[in-house]
C-alpha cells in the first residue's frame, strides 16, 4: 500500500513529493538507509527493495533521484507497468510536474507512436537470420583456410583475420538482437542472444548488457558511463584528468599505477591508440568470464541474473576455438600466432567503430547531466557515421553493424537497422527545429575527431600537472 497524507478536506491521498527532496535519494547510492526514488510520468517509485533484483542489473542507479519517464519507456515492454506499480509511493507536487505540451521531448514520443503505426518497430525475420547465416558463412570460410592452409604463417593470418571479422559482425548481431530488436518475446531474444554472443562471439550477454544499458542510460556522462571510464588507459576529458591527478581523488588509482607511469599513458595516448585497440576484445572476454563466476557481481546494488544456460554457452566457445586450433594447426608457434591476431584484429575492428560513436563527442558532468532532457542527451553525445558518396553508405552499414546510425539507435534502441535510414533525415530535421546539434561526419574524419580529443586531453595533462 502506498504512503498516503491528510489532505485539506480530510480524504486521505496519495503523499505527494517535491524533486527537490526525490534528487537526495541519489545518496542512496552510498547510503544504504536512504529511499531509492524514481519519477515516471510524475508519479514517485521507491525501488529500493527491488534493487537486487533488477534484470538489467546496475543501470537503474543511473536514474535515481532523477525523472526516468523516458529511460524507462526505452528499455521496457509496457508489461513491466504491472510490476513498476508495486513500487509506487506517491505523486510529484502539482506544482512541480513536467509537462510535455510541447518541445523536443514531445515531439520525439509522438514520432514513436508514428513509428509504431509504420510497423519500424517491427523486424524483418528474414533480414536478421540471413546476417546469422551470412557470419556463419565468414565463420566456414575461415575455419575452411586453416583447414587447408592452417601450417603456413599467411593461411593462418588470413585465417585470423576472418575470424575476428566474423566476432565483430557476430557482436552486431547480438546487440540487436540483446536490444530485443529481432522477437516480441524478450526469452526468445535472450535465447538467441546466448548463442550468437557466447556460443559465436564469446562474450556473455548478460555482462554486455550491464556495461551497454548503462551506456545507453547515461552515456558520456563522466562517472557513469563505463564507455568513457577508461582512464588512465584512454583519457577523455579533464574530469578524467582531475581523477587521475587531483590529490583529493586519485589516492586509490595512485595505489594502482604509480603517478610517473600514469603521466607516461596519458602524454602518449594518441601513439598507444591503436596498440590499446587490439588488445579490447582480450580485456573484454576476461571481463565477461569474470561476471559470471559466483562472486563476479558481489560488490554491485543491483545484480544480473546468471543461468547455467549462460554459463555454458561461453564454455562452448572456448570449445569450438580451442578444437580448430589444435586440430587444424600442428605447429604451437603458428596456433599461437592463430589465437593471438584473431583476439587482436578483432579488437581493432570492434573497437574503431565503438570509438567512432561516441568518443571525442561531448563529456558531460553528472551535473551537466541532471539538467539535461534524457533526448538531448542522446543527440548531443553521439555521431552518425556517413559516406562522400551516398551509393556506398552499405558498407558502412554492414561494417558498422548499422551504429553508424548511432543518434537515431540511442534514441529508438528497439528499432531495428533496417529502419535506421528511414528515419534518420526526421530525426536530424526535427534537431534542427530545435537547435540541437546532430553530428554526423565519414569514418575518416570522425576517427580524426577522436584522435584530436585524444590529444589535447594528453596536451592539458603535460601543462596542467
Amino acid at each position: 500500500m502506498a504512503p498516503h497524507e491528510v489532505l485539506e478536506n480530510g480524504i486521505e491521498g496519495p503523499k505527494v513529493f517535491w524533486r527537490e527532496e526525490i534528487l537526495k535519494s541519489r545518496n542512496a547510492k552510498h547510503q544504504g538507509d536512504l529511499p531509492c526514488y524514481l519519477i515516471i510520468d510524475n508519479k514517485v517509485y521507491d525501488v529500493k527493495d527491488f534493487l537486487p533484483d533488477h534484470p538489467g542489473g546496475s543501470v537503474i542507479l543511473t536514474r535515481l533521484g532523477l525523472d526516468a519517464t523516458d529511460a524507462f519507456n526505452n528499455f521496457h515492454p509496457s508489461s513491466t507497468n504491472d510490476l513498476l506499480a508495486n513500487f509506487y509511493v506517491g505523486d510529484v507536487v502539482s506544482e512541480d510536474m513536467h509537462s510535455t505540451k510541447e518541445g523536443f521531448t514531445k515531439e520525439i514520443r509522438e514520432i514513436k507512436e508514428l513509428f509504431k503505426k509504420l510497423k519500424y518497430f517491427e523486424s524483418s525475420k528474414s533480414y536478421y537470420f540471413s546476417k546469422l547465416f551470412g557470419n556463419l558463412g565468414i565463420c566456414a570460410f575461415s575455419v575452411g583456410v586453416l583447414y587447408i592452409f592452417g601450417n603456413s604463417i599467411l593461411g593462418v593470418l588470413i585465417s585470423a583475420a576472418l575470424m575476428a571479422l566474423f566476432w565483430q559482425q557476430c557482436g552486431w548481431l547480438a546487440h540487436d538482437i540483446l536490444h530485443h530488436q529481432l522477437f516480441d518475446n524478450r526469452n526468445y531474444n535472450n535465447l538467441m542472444g546466448c548463442f550468437v554472443g557466447s556460443v559465436c562471439q564469446g562474450f556473455d550477454p548478460c555482462w554486455w548488457k550491464d556495461k551497454h544499458n548503462t551506456h545507453h542510460a547515461a552515456p558520456n556522462v563522466h562517472g557513469q558511463d563505463p564507455d568513457i571510464n577508461t582512464h588512465p588507459i584512454l583519457s577523455w576529458s579533464e574530469h578524467a584528468l582531475t581523477d587521475l591527478f587531483d590529490p583529493k581523488f586519485s589516492k586509490e588509482n595512485a595505489k594502482i599505477l604509480p603517478h610517473w607511469l600514469v603521466h607516461l599513458m596519458v602524454n602518449y595516448q594518441t601513439l598507444s591508440y591503436f596498440p590499446i585497440l587490439s588488445g579490447a576484445r582480450i580485456s573484454w572476454c576476461i571481463q565477461s568470464i569474470l561476471f559470471i563466476l559466483p562472486n563476479g557481481q558481489a560488490n554491485q546494488p543491483s545484480r544480473m541474473p546468471i543461468s547455467n544456460i549462460q554459463r555454458i554457452s561461453l564454455v562452448l566457445h572456448y570449445i569450438w576455438f580451442g578444437s580448430i586450433t589444435f586440430f587444424f594447426i600442428d605447429n604451437w608457434f603458428l596456433r599461437f600466432t592463430f589465437i593471438i591476431a584473431a583476439q587482436a584484429i578483432c579488437g581493432l575492428l570492434l573497437a574503431l567503430v565503438f570509438s567512432l560513436n561516441h568518443n571525442g563527442m561531448k563529456i558531460l558532468t553528472e551535473e551537466e547531466s541532471l539538467k539535461m532532457d534524457f533526448f538531448v542527451e542522446q543527440v548531443i553525445t553521439g555521431r552518425d557515421v556517413i559516406t562522400s558518396n551516398p551509393a556506398n553508405q552499405w558498407i558502412v552499414d554492414w561494417f558498422c553493424g548499422g551504429l553508424d546510425y548511432q543518434i537515431e539507435h540511442h534514441i529508438f534502441p528497439t528499432i531495428p537497422r533496417h529502419h535506421f535510414h528511414k528515419i534518420q533525415p526526421i530525426i536530424q530535421s526535427l534537431c534542427e527545429k530545435y537547435k540541437i546539434p546532430y553530428h554526423k561526419t565519414t569514418f575518416f574524419e570522425g576517427t580524426k575527431e577522436v584522435f584530436a580529443t585524444l590529444g589535447t586531453v594528453s596536451h592539458v595533462a603535460s601543462k596542467k600537472y
